[in-house]
C-alpha cells in the first residue's frame, strides 16, 4: 500500500518525468467498453478502481462465466463496497448492473482493494466452485482498526456471507503506516488456501512493509500464523501488492512492487517477479527476485498483476502489466510513452527479458501520486489469460480517468499473439 493515495486522489499530471529520453509511443489501443461509469450528477465523488476478474472453472453449467469486481466508493450515504458483474461471452459484454455486492456486514465499514477467487478443490466444508471475496475493511480514513475480511458465495456471486478475517488489527494510533492491504488468494502445493497481503505492521523490526501470507486448512474458517515472504530490514523497502500463480513446472510466481519509504512514489516502486518451489517458502525474504523489464531497459512501475496461459509454446506465456513503463535509475525515472498502452510477456517462465505487446485497452493518463493528482487510472489492472493452448485471447480490466479526478472501470479483450 502506498500512503500517497488509494483510488480517489485528485487533478492532472505531466506524463514526462526527468531522467532520460523517451521512445516514441506505440499506436494507442482502444479505450475499451465501460463496465462501470460513475454518476457525477448524483454523486460528484463516485469512483471505481482496483478491479479484479476470474473465469469460473468449477461451476458446472456456468463454467466459462467471467466475474469481475472493483472498489466502489463515493456514493452518498453508502460505504465503499465490492460490486460483482458477470459476463457470459468471455468478456465481450457485461451485466449492466451488479449481480451481487460484497459489503462489510460485520462492522459497517468501507471495504476496498478486492480479491476474487474460485476454489479449485474442496477446502474444509466448502466444495470446489465456492467463491471467495476479500478486501481491507476500515472506517476510511480512520487508521485505528482494520480487518481483511473474507466472504463466500455458494450461488455464483449473487449472495455473500462473512467467513472470517485473514488478518486484522485494533487499538492502533490514528495515523498512516501500520495498515494491512491488498489481499490475494492462492492454493499452494500442499493444497492449502492462502491469503497473501501487504503488511506495514512489522515496521518496528526494521521492515517498513512486508509481503506476507497466512495459511488455512479449513476453507478460510481459521488462519494460521503470519509468514513473511518478501521484506528487507533497511527501514526503507516497501514490497507490496502481491499476485501469485502456479507455473507449469510446479513452482509459484509472485509479482509485486517495491516502493521506498519517504521517496517520491512517482519515481520508485519498480516491479519484480519472485518464485517459490511450493508457494509457501519464499526465502530468502530479502530477495526481490528479478525486475520485469524488456531488453532495452524499459521496466514496469507500480501496481502490477500477472497471468499465465498455456498459449505460446512449451512454457506457455507469462503476461504482466503495471501502471507505467519507465526507464532510468530508481528515484529518477523517465515515464515512457508506451505507459498505459502495453503489456509485457515472457515465454521462459520469467527468466530473461520480457517483450512488450499492445494492451487490450488504453489507460491515458496513467495514475500519479503527486499532490492533487489522480491515482486510480491503471491502478492494479487485472489480466485474465486463456486456459487454451491454442487461444491467445486475454481480458484486461482497468480504472480509467472519468470526469474530473475519479475513475470509470473498463474491460476489453485482446490477444498476446497471432490467432
Amino acid at each position: 500500500m502506498r500512503v500517497h493515495a488509494k483510488y480517489g486522489a485528485l487533478a492532472a499530471f505531466a506524463m514526462m518525468m526527468p531522467g532520460g529520453v523517451a521512445h516514441a509511443a506505440p499506436p494507442s489501443p482502444p479505450e475499451g467498453p465501460i463496465l462501470f461509469q460513475p454518476d457525477h450528477t448524483a454523486n460528484p465523488e463516485e469512483t471505481g478502481g482496483y478491479p479484479r476478474v476470474i473465469r469460473l472453472a468449477h461451476a458446472g453449467a456456468a463454467n466459462g462465466t467471467l466475474l469481475a469486481t472493483f472498489a466502489h466508493a463515493g456514493r452518498k450515504g453508502e460505504k465503499g463496497s465490492l460490486p460483482i458483474y458477470r459476463s457470459t461471452d468471455n468478456g465481450k459484454s457485461w451485466s449492466s448492473q451488479p449481480i451481487g455486492v460484497v459489503r462489510d456486514a460485520v462492522h459497517g465499514w468501507d471495504i476496498e482493494a478486492p480479491a476474487l477467487f474460485e476454489l479449485p478443490e474442496a477446502q474444509g466444508d466448502l466444495p470446489a466452485g465456492t467463491l471467495l471475496a476479500a478486501g481491507t475493511a476500515w472506517n476510511r480514513p480512520d487508521f485505528r482498526q482494520q480487518a481483511m475480511e473474507v466472504f463466500i458465495s455458494r450461488d455464483g456471486g449473487v449472495n455473500w456471507t462473512y467467513r472470517s478475517s485473514c488478518a486484522s488489527e485494533a487499538l492502533q494510533v490514528n495515523n498512516e503506516g501500520h495498515g494491512i492491504w491488498e489481499p490475494f488468494f492462492a492454493i499452494t502445493a500442499d493444497h492449502s488456501l492462502n491469503c497473501f497481503f501487504s503488511d506495514e505492521r512489522p515496521s518496528a523490526d526494521g521492515l517498513a512493509q512486508v509481503i506476507a501470507h497466512v495459511r488455512s486448512t479449513d476453507g478460510g474458517a481459521t488462519w494460521g500464523p503470519e509468514i513473511f515472504d518478501v521484506g528487507i530490514r533497511d527501514g526503507l523497502a516497501r514490497p507490496g501488492m502481491p499476485t501469485v500463480l502456479r507455473l507449469p513446472d510446479g513452482r509459484h510466481a509472485m509479482s509485486f512492487e517495491n516502493c521506498q519509504a519517504g521517496a517520491d512514489a512517482d519515481h520508485v516502486c519498480s516491479v519484480y517477479l519472485k518464485t517459490s518451489p511450493d508457494g509457501q517458502d519464499w526465502t530468502p525474504i530479502a530477495s526481490l527476485g528479478t525486475q520485469i523489464a524488456s531488453a532495452d531497459g524499459h521496466r514496469l512501475l507500480h501496481t502490477p498483476t500477472i497471468a499465465w496461459t498455456p498459449y505460446g509454446g512449451r512454457n506457455g506465456t507469462l503476461v504482466a502489466v503495471g501502471q507505467r513503463v519507465v526507464s532510468g535509475p530508481e528515484g529518477h525515472v523517465t515515464v515512457e510513452p508506451e505507459s498505459g498502452r502495453v503489456l509485457m510477456i515472457n515465454t521462459q517462465l520469467g527468466a530473461g527479458p520480457w517483450k512488450q505487446i499492445p494492451a487490450p485497452l488504453l489507460v491515458a493518463p496513467t495514475g500519479s501520486y503527486a499532490p492533487k493528482a489522480p491515482a486510480c487510472p491503471g491502478y492494479s489492472s487485472p489480466l485474465l489469460a486463456s486456459d487454451n493452448a491454442k487461444d491467445p485471447t486475454i481480458v484486461m480490466l482497468a480504472g480509467t480517468l472519468a470526469e474530473g479526478t475519479t475513475c470509470a472501470v473498463r474491460a476489453a479483450r485482446g490477444t498476446i499473439g497471432e490467432k
